[in-house]
């Protein structure tokens, strides 16, 4: 297990060094979404991961809820810590930020939840796929609310 969390670290690792490279730090917005993309091939590959195994022992919806729980446990660490750099410290501002994050998580999972019942039960796609159609439009929405609700910075005009 150590040795998976070092080749994921390295890759990180590689991957910040390679976006300061093409100056994208430069940009705010298109770093962190460079950032935010990297993170989320990741936690796709955790909760697509997990949903698919969850799907061998229960109905998609229940593997859903639980996938769902995995990536955005994973999601948090990533985005408060390296995403988008929180400076939130303490119990009192990490909780705040959890309860935010985890708003617009609900409100990803709501949306995520429609467009699978809708695929499966109305257009009668397979439920793997229908999560990956389902994919750009959290992903969408999810990095919106994060970068201007969950973790927004308070400066005056800041970024």
């Amino acid at each position: 297990m150590d040795g998976h969390m070092d080749q994921t670290m390295n890759l990180v690792d590689y991957f910040e060094a390679w976006l300061r490279q093409k100056k994208f730090r430069d940009y705010s917005t298109i770093y962190q979404l460079s950032k935010f993309g990297f993170v989320g091939v990741l936690n796709t590959m955790i909760g697509y991961g997990s949903f698919i195994l969850l799907l061998n022992y229960t109905n998609y919806l229940a593997a859903l809820v639980i996938s769902h729980l995995i990536g955005v446990s994973h999601s948090f660490i990533w985005n408060k810590y390296w995403i988008f750099e929180s400076k939130g410290i303490g119990v009192v501002a990490g909780l705040y930020e959890f309860a935010k994050f985890n708003s617009i998580y609900a409100g990803v999972f709501i949306t995520n939840a429609v467009v699978l019942i809708i695929s499966v039960n109305v257009l009668d796609i397979d439920p793997r796929l229908s999560q990956l159609i389902a994919l750009p439009i959290i992903t969408i929405i999810s990095f919106m609310g994060h970068k201007y609700w969950s973790f927004k910075r308070g400066k005056q005009g800041g970024k």
